[in-house]
């Protein structure tokens, strides 16, 4: 039985155009309308390093139409991609592998002048602004695009509105998958051996994604190759129930580890929740041959406020789709409240195998007290 290919919007553009930013709000807006929509950054789907002999996006390609069968069972209408591309035959290694989606490709510009001062603004690597600018004048040059949006001067909302403008309607009406028409792919094979699976879970705020990266690059740097997955990043799906998000998150961590795997990864770093037996069994049970470490991070209730009233006002990393940035002192209270009720909660139910204390203790320490509680690694050089 044939399935209709569904709309995929594609927003590029160099470094510090708002790629990420705007297609979180058009997936949010759309969320909103009542179409069923997914998000994906692409960053995010090709995190392992040292990366693979044929290229970063050949492995993003990969993953993509890995990724595509589980948004499909679970209802999506349509999946909007943020991600950096300059050709067409770039493009074309997408497109090949994924014949179940109708790909738009729109680039974002931006004037010159702004973009200094956006990459400026990051505080980021101020020593490649140059580089990103003379990206920019060489994407003005490409035709890979279906259309191009100037976006300077403009919020996030108001590019994602522009880019909806533009589009004139999108996404298509399209008829609905049968969830049991679309195929659930083959389970993964079970490699050689035991490969180190590191899972770094705890309450909002409690660092996870900040420890598992610091760990993520130290794996990476001591010359094994190793793959990052944050669950909240391949399971954007809205509207959506807790089961569907679950299901989903267990079912892309699985295709993207064998993808990752295929590429020659030796290690899986994951941050993500992970507050019950059966969210780990989930996601474990579709991973064989990984062997699973669960660290719980933990924080103070003072700690929590002071990492949430700093992700309020725009502090750490940028990841797609923080919801604490830009509320009010309230609403962040309210969360860093939340988040302390849940870290009491993992703490009394003494979830995971080893508890990390992070009060006043920075990534890179709190890294090496992960990897010095592996067990003796064999050949691959872990510590």
């Amino acid at each position: 039985m044939s399935i209709d290919p569904l709309p995929l919007l594609w927003l590029s553009g160099p470094t510090g155009a708002g790629k990420s930013s705007a297609g979180w709000e058009i997936f949010a807006r759309l969320g909103r309308s009542g179409v069923k929509a997914a998000f994906l950054d692409a960053d995010q789907i090709s995190l392992c390093h040292p990366a693979p002999d044929d290229g970063t996006h050949r492995l993003r390609a990969r993953n993509l139409a890995a990724l595509w069968p589980g948004f499909r069972r679970e209802g999506m209408d349509c999946l909007v991609l943020a991600g950096f591309v300059d050709t067409s035959e770039e493009v074309g290694q997408y497109t090949a592998l994924l014949p179940g989606a109708a790909f738009t490709v729109c680039r974002l510009r931006v004037p010159h002048a702004e973009l200094r001062a956006r990459f400026l603004g990051r505080g980021w690597r101020p020593d490649l602004v140059e580089e990103a600018v003379a990206e920019a004048a060489a994407q003005d040059r490409s035709r890979y695009a279906d259309l191009c949006v100037d976006t300077g001067g403009l919020t996030a909302p108001e590019t994602a509105r522009l880019v909806l403008d533009r589009l004139g309607g999108w996404p298509p009406t399209v008829p609905a998958a049968c969830p049991a028409t679309v195929p659930a792919g083959c389970p993964p094979t079970a490699p050689s051996g035991e490969v180190p699976l590191l899972w770094f879970s705890g309450a909002t705020a409690a660092g996870k994604s900040t420890v598992g990266y610091e760990v993520f690059g130290r794996v990476h740097r001591s010359g094994v190759r190793a793959a990052y997955v944050d669950l909240r990043q391949i399971a954007a799906l809205r509207p959506s129930s807790e089961d569907e998000r679950r299901r989903l998150k267990a079912h892309n961590l699985a295709a993207l580890w064998d993808g990752y795997r295929a590429a020659g990864a030796a290690c899986l770093i994951v941050s993500g929740e992970a507050d019950s037996d059966e969210t780990v069994r989930d996601c474990t049970r579709l991973l064989p041959g990984l062997a699973p470490t669960v660290f719980r991070l933990h924080a103070s209730p003072a700690t929590l406020l002071e990492r949430v009233l700093l992700r309020g006002r725009g502090g750490g990393p940028a990841i797609p789709g923080d919801e604490l940035r830009g509320l009010d002192a309230d609403a962040l209270r309210a969360v860093a409240a939340r988040a302390a009720r849940e870290a009491a909660a993992l703490e009394r139910a003494g979830a995971g195998d080893v508890r990390l204390d992070t009060d006043g203790r920075a990534p890179d320490e709190l890294a090496s007290q992960a990897l010095a509680h592996l067990p003796p690694p064999g050949p691959s050089p872990l510590r």
